[in-house]
């Protein structure tokens, strides 16, 4: 089996495994191994792609990792909303 990283029409990253001589394309057909979807938590989706796609590039991506590292979900989630935040000063300006 292989990993591998699948983006959606939205720009939400997912890891897949997938077997060795299956194709790329195969990917959203594997094993999803994370992170985990988020979309139980009623967010919007804006959100919910940035904090997905801050766990991905924090290598957050099963349960295992997140017990690791409990600190960088919440890295992960400022960093989410900081955007926001830089958003909202350049309307003052």
């Amino acid at each position: 089996m292989r990993d591998i990283t699948v983006t959606d029409t939205v720009g939400r990253k997912t890891i897949f495994s997938i077997p060795d001589d299956a194709p790329d394309w195969h990917g959203p057909m594997g094993l999803r191994k994370g992170p985990p979807d988020i979309s139980k938590l009623d967010l919007p989706i804006g959100v919910s792609v940035r904090i997905n796609n801050q766990l991905y590039s924090r290598g957050i991506i099963t349960e295992a990792d997140a017990k690791r590292n409990p600190n960088e979900i919440t890295l992960a989630v400022q960093a989410a909303f900081r955007v926001d935040a830089m958003s909202i000063l350049e309307l003052y300006g």
